[in-house]
């Protein structure tokens, strides 16, 4: 069976898309099995997207779907040019058939996670990307013209395995050269991951979780939280780690980690949050902050303090005394200091938590965390 030139580069591109998105899914696999923070491209989308009830359909993270499906994809294309079939299905069609649940797949995803989710997670886009790239290339695949000539002579029959053997040493150039790039960015990306988020020190029982940090719940195991108020990722880990306190199954410590780089506002919400702690309201603020978040994150300096008056009004909190600690350099002196601690420990993300002393890596999941209080005990 002899391929048209087209085939052949319609072929050696939904290889590289299928290496490029297998690549993808590896580094999302390997941040979600260890917890290891990651390189985000769209903020801190990657974290609010893995906290969410969809990074784990059935218990089995999503990414582990996406690499069976992407090696999947690899295998068919190595059939085509030794088998003319598979289950029945012409090749050409086998993988086109796949591509197409691939990109419905990635498009259902992708919407939701615009439109429940509200957040993108960088490397679920570049695995978007790739399966729309190979569905593209399938579908020129099955259209590319294909010469099925038969070898009437010991000649034309030499020159078809020439051929063949031909595509087969240029697929084979084209999957090394892919696949060697492949491992070579990820593994650069995990370098980069855990030197941009690697602890520098074990912090002692003492200074993680100081006598004055807020806390709630009665469990035995302390789970300590360094937070920022406007990271999505951890608006949606709140009411997790919520549930978990209040069935006293852990105590809950929070800590104060504005990443004021990233998010304009995190310090004021942090001092907003402190002010409400000095008349015992730490936890009811730290709840309206998070349920309210996409309301006060883009709001300038001064309509932010506002906002956060308000609410302290809301809430029932003597108003004047609450807007004087949050103006008061102690105030912000207390939010500095957790800061520091989380800085002098090499934390660069948020949410970061630590159960029993020791920090989380794990899903930032209900399960497991629970499973992790459960192994510190």
């Amino acid at each position: 069976m002899q391929h048209s030139s087209a085939a052949v580069r319609w072929r050696s591109a939904a290889l590289l898309s299928s290496i490029v998105g297998a690549a993808a899914s590896t580094y999302l696999l390997v941040e979600y099995v260890t917890g290891q923070p990651g390189l985000c491209l769209t903020g801190s989308g990657c974290d609010v997207v893995r906290a969410s009830a969809f990074a784990y359909p059935l218990g089995i993270p999503m990414p582990l779907i996406g690499l069976v499906f992407y090696l999947a994809a690899i295998w068919i294309q190595l059939r085509m040019l030794d088998a003319r079939s598979i289950a029945g299905l012409r090749v050409e069609t086998a993988l086109l058939t796949l591509a197409i649940v691939g990109a419905t797949a990635s498009i259902v995803l992708t919407a939701i996670e615009a439109f429940v989710i509200e957040a993108f997670c960088s490397w679920c886009l570049v695995q978007a990307a790739a399966s729309l790239a190979l569905l593209l290339a399938a579908v020129m695949l099955r259209r590319a013209p294909v010469d099925a000539t038969e070898a009437h002579s010991s000649r034309t029959r030499h020159q078809a395995a020439r051929i063949l053997e031909g595509e087969r040493a240029s697929l084979l150039r084209t999957l090394r050269a892919g696949a060697g790039a492949a491992v070579l960015a990820v593994a650069a990306l995990l370098v980069m991951g855990a030197a941009n988020g690697a602890p520098i020190s074990s912090p002692s029982p003492s200074s993680l979780a100081p006598a004055g940090s807020p806390r709630i719940g009665s469990g035995a195991v302390e789970v300590v939280e360094f937070a920022d108020f406007q990271c999505p990722g951890c608006a949606a880990l709140a009411p997790i780690l919520a549930d978990l306190a209040a069935s006293d199954e852990m105590t809950l410590v929070s800590r104060y980690f504005p990443l004021d780089s990233i998010h304009p506002n995190a310090d004021r919400s942090a001092r907003a949050a402190a002010a409400a702690d000095q008349q015992g309201s730490f936890w009811p603020m730290s709840a309206a902050l998070y349920a309210r978040q996409d309301a006060w994150k883009d709001l300038p300096g001064g309509d932010a303090d506002a906002f956060f008056l308000a609410m302290a009004d809301e809430l029932g909190l003597d108003t004047g005394r609450w807007q004087a600690s949050y103006q008061s350099p102690e105030t912000a002196a207390a939010v500095d200091l957790d800061r520091q601690a989380a800085s002098a420990m090499g934390l660069s993300s948020t949410p970061t938590l630590f159960i029993g002393g020791t920090q989380y890596t794990g899903p930032l999941s209900a399960e497991g965390i629970r499973a992790a209080i459960a192994a510190a005990q």
